[in-house]
């Protein structure tokens, strides 16, 4: 455990020192700053008599401001070690694959958390100050919270096939490309296929990160089984496909026997 630990450590202190960390998290917080503004405009037009933070809630979820600098980050991040060797050196001085794997996944699912937080911070702020002086403001904690707590668990569920994608194909410019066509895939079914094939059970109701009009805070208690199934199946089959592949690597002439 302690090994464990260490490794998390080591982790956060790259991420700390990554400078494309900090730029995908300004990136993603103006984004949300804009969508801050976008809503608070929009319930100017439509003369609403107050601002809803359940509303504006689901309004974040909407597009791809979180998600585009997170991928960025998580790819480059996740493939930084097959790029300079670090994985062989770290096995070299006698780190275990199962610490070094998990203490990675666990640093970036903490790095990933820190990033929500931070862009969740930026965008209520930036709506209670615009709104508060003209519109009272209506929420819920409770339910904000619940959606929020799901949203982060897709997120780290995301994180984890990220990290998948990364030991499947291991070349930083390849897995960037392929996480970002995958990307576009997936918007076009929700906003198109899907619609087109008039689906009664839509599967990215519960799983895509993000990028599903459907997922309704109101309606989560009545998902609430569908969606924790989906989400362990997105948390836990990830991290035990990739965390097999890595015990599979071509690493094992440089571990201490």
């Amino acid at each position: 455990m302690q090994r464990v630990i260490q490794t998390i450590q080591s982790e956060l202190f790259r991420i700390r020192k990554n400078r494309l960390f900090w730029a995908c998290l300004a990136l993603a917080a103006f984004f949300v700053f804009a969508l801050a503004l976008t809503f608070y405009h929009n319930s100017v037009n439509g003369m609403l008599p107050a601002i809803s933070l359940v509303s504006f809630t689901e309004f974040l979820f909407s597009d791809y401001s979180l998600i585009f600098p997170l991928t960025l980050f998580l790819c480059l991040y996740f493939t930084e070690d097959f790029h300079t060797g670090t994985y062989s050196i770290a096995l070299s001085k006698g780190t275990s694959r199962v610490h070094l794997f998990f203490g990675k996944l666990l640093a970036s699912w903490i790095g990933v958390l820190v990033f929500l937080f931070v862009c969740f911070g930026v965008a209520y702020l930036s709506i209670l100050i615009m709104g508060a002086s003209r519109y009272d403001i209506d929420y819920s904690f409770s339910a904000i919270g619940a959606f929020l707590l799901l949203q982060c668990l897709c997120f780290l569920g995301y994180t984890a096939f990220l990290n998948l994608l990364s030991y499947l194909l291991r070349h930083r410019i390849i897995v960037t490309i392929t996480a970002f066509f995958m990307l576009g895939v997936l918007y076009l079914y929700l906003t198109k296929i899907s619609t087109a094939l008039d689906m009664d059970y839509s599967l990215y109701k519960y799983w895509v990160v993000g990028l599903s009009h459907s997922l309704q805070i109101n309606t989560i208690g009545e998902d609430l089984i569908p969606i924790l199934v989906t989400l362990g199946i997105y948390l836990f089959l990830p991290t035990a496909i990739s965390f097999s592949l890595f015990q599979r690597l071509d690493l094992r002439g440089l571990e201490r026997r």
